[in-house]
């Protein structure tokens, strides 16, 4: 059995987490945690891609007049896999498991961040953690692809023809797809989703 990453989210509200002054490691100290916890090579290379998106985001949006913690936004995106080698080929939870491991090393907040990475709930606004949510849907693999592809491969290695995971998902994709349209609405005219396409080839 796989962790089914698209069950029905933990109960309880979507709190506000305020980042701005809430204690971080660095990133060096975030790489390292990559060592401490048995990161596999192919997840830090999709955790590195997931910061380059996430941290151009966080540029576009403060040249846009939202400013957002970039320290935050960028051990985010170097953490929100933190739990996956460990819950690989098991049911559980890599989004819960790696809030947990944040949360032991004094990090509540940044534990948070990690725990909405997969499922962020409707309504949420514009901060670090939805950056690094979307940033994380726009990265397969090592790969920049769109929100389509991304749930394409998501469909095809999570559904497993169930009709409950399928739903879930299609769900899923248009949660992000709000989300992006929440993200971009302040970047127009000057920036589309398209545009996070360029990283991979700049």
């Amino acid at each position: 059995m796989t962790e089914d990453l698209f069950a029905p989210a933990p109960p309880g509200p979507d709190d506000p987490v305020d980042l701005s002054s809430a204690p971080l490691p660095t990133v060096e100290e975030a790489r390292l945690l990559w060592d401490r916890f048995g990161m596999l090579d192919n997840i830090r290379a999709h955790s590195d891609k997931v910061r380059l998106v996430a941290l151009t985001l966080a540029d576009w949006l403060a040249e846009a007049g939202i400013p957002l913690r970039r320290r935050a936004v960028e051990v985010g995106a170097l953490l929100h896999d933190i739990a996956k080698t460990a819950c690989l080929g098991t049911e559980r939870r890599h989004d819960r498991e790696g809030q947990e491991i944040l949360n032991g090393l004094g990090y509540p907040q940044l534990g948070r961040l990690v725990a909405r990475h997969v499922f962020l709930p409707p309504g949420h606004p514009i901060d670090e953690i939805m950056v690094v949510n979307y940033a994380d849907k726009r990265v397969k693999h090592d790969q920049i692809v769109n929100l389509d592809e991304r749930y394409r491969y998501i469909l095809k290695r999570y559904g497993h023809g169930d009709p409950q995971r399928i739903a879930r998902i299609a769900n899923g994709l248009r949660q992000a797809q709000k989300v992006e349209q929440t993200l971009f609405a302040p970047l127009a005219p000057g920036r589309t989703p398209d545009d996070i396409m360029t990283l991979e080839t700049n």
